[in-house]
């Protein structure tokens, strides 16, 4: 069964304050994932979302993505590092996502950290506050978006997809959605955002 992600019909504006009501969606919505895996509890997911939802009010740019958050706040509690923490939460999101997001293993997403943001350049400000570094694979036909985040990971592929096709009168491009570890996924986001 494949569990609905928040409701969007048209993308939101590309300014920080209009993709804040973004970020706070795919809050929710990995919260709920996670609360239903068993990860947290009701007490302790709504505490982590409202400290979150402070997060995104104060003026920290760009906010952090909701999941490395999570775990740099439960990571001492489970005693487990960063890195652990996050991968532990990312089996219980994508067991509830199905197959909707791969996981990748293979190093750097393939092609040029610029050429998507070349190509389009609203998409830099989308992808950069989303947290999700993204490529375009050889041709504007294929793009490929990472994230720790599957959830986050499927947002920006969505409005990744709705920006390429208003760019291209109508021609929605094949997008892959990537789950990558910790490192994997810092190291994307110092070559495409640094």
């Amino acid at each position: 069964m494949t569990t609905p992600l928040p409701a969007m019909s048209t993308p939101p504006q590309t300014d920080r304050f209009g993709l804040s009501s973004v970020l706070e969606n795919i809050a929710a919505t990995t919260l709920k994932h996670l609360r239903q895996g068993g990860y947290v509890s009701e007490d302790e997911g709504e505490a982590l979302l409202t400290t979150y939802r402070s997060k995104l009010g104060s003026n920290t740019s760009p906010a952090p993505d909701f999941l490395h958050f999570i775990a740099e706040t439960q990571a001492q509690k489970h005693t487990l590092t960063v890195d652990g923490e996050v991968a532990r939460m990312q089996k219980v999101l994508r067991s509830s996502l199905n197959d909707r997001v791969h996981y990748w293993t293979f190093g750097p997403l393939s092609g040029k950290p610029s050429s998507l943001y070349d190509h389009c350049p609203d998409l830099r400000r989308i992808c950069t506050v989303l947290r999700c570094p993204a490529t375009l694979a050889g041709e504007t036909s294929i793009v490929h978006v990472a994230s720790i985040n599957p959830v986050t990971a499927l947002v920006a592929s969505f409005l990744i997809g709705q920006e390429l096709g208003r760019a291209s009168e109508g021609e929605s491009p094949f997008i892959f959605t990537f789950l990558t570890d910790l490192p994997s996924w810092q190291t994307l986001m110092q070559r495409h955002f640094a």
